[in-house]
């Protein structure tokens, strides 16, 4: 008898074969509270942004800020790293933090036709500096009280050297910098170091251990990957870096170059606060 009856609430659930579901039949959409949306132009087109603050009140010297690039991909997880870091449990140094994530429009708010134009390629991630700097930034901070003291720039690949390239022009901004396995490969030149006595922003860099080729080799990686992650030096140019800038290489043992988002992000939660 429990057994049939399991089954037949099963099927209730799952509907009468044949027939479609509607997702919407589970109720309204989840909303996020403490939340805005917005939009702004940007240098290809319109940028869609995400902003989302503490319920806490801010602090005296006002709320830790994350600028996110690729907001489908960072946003929410970095809500869900500050709430769980940031908890009386965790016991750990971070504190309320403002997160604002910057994407495209769509679903998703990722658009892969427009990251590179818009993150690393020439004339564009120069404009979406100024984009950020300039027209984001400000109105952000209109409204939130915010210590510049801890104001980071985020992102990670193509977003990742955006990150760079933002905090390396503009150190009176940007306190901090995260970038999680950067694309040094698209700009050689133009994302190094700040030359020595210049004013620079803490940068934490990550890589996943897989982006090196040989561990990719062995890992069983497509040759061609692997072939990629050779000429293009991620591992080696991110070494390099982090070594002119006197900072250490964050790897993710056993992550790949998308696995090692999630990690990435956590860490730089903690980065910020540390």
């Amino acid at each position: 008898m429990r057994l049939m009856l399991a089954t037949a609430i099963g099927v209730a659930l799952l509907g009468t074969p044949g027939t479609a579901a509607d997702p919407q039949d589970l109720g309204p959409a989840v909303v996020l509270e403490h939340s805005a949306r917005f939009a702004v132009d940007g240098p290809n087109g319109p940028l869609v942004v995400q902003a989302h603050w503490p319920a806490a009140a801010p602090p005296p010297e006002g709320y830790g800020i994350i600028y996110a690039l690729d907001a489908g991909w960072t946003f929410g997880t970095l809500c869900d790293a500050l709430a769980l870091q940031g908890s009386a449990q965790a016991a750990g140094p971070v504190r309320p933090t403002v997160v604002v994530g910057i994407g495209w429009p769509g679903p998703g708010l990722i658009d892969m036709d427009r990251r590179g134009p818009d993150l690393v390629e020439a004339p564009g991630a120069e404009a979406m500096v100024r984009v950020l700097s300039d027209t984001i930034l400000p109105r952000i901070e209109a409204a939130l009280p915010v210590d510049p003291a801890h104001r980071m720039v985020l992102g990670h690949s193509y977003g990742g050297a955006f990150a760079l390239r933002a905090g390396f022009a503009r150190p009176d901004l940007f306190s901090h910098v995260a970038a999680g396995s950067p694309s040094l490969w698209t700009d050689p030149t133009g994302l190094g170091a700040p030359p020595p006595g210049a004013t620079r922003p803490e940068v934490l860099i990550s890589i996943g251990a897989l982006e090196r080729p040989e561990a990719a080799r062995a890992a069983g990686a497509a040759p061609a990957r692997v072939e990629r992650l050779r000429s293009r030096d991620m591992a080696g140019r991110a070494e390099t870096l982090a070594r002119e800038l006197g900072t250490e290489l964050v790897e993710f043992p056993g992550l790949s170059h998308g696995a090692s988002v999630t990690p990435f992000l956590a860490a730089a939660v903690d980065f910020l606060w540390r």
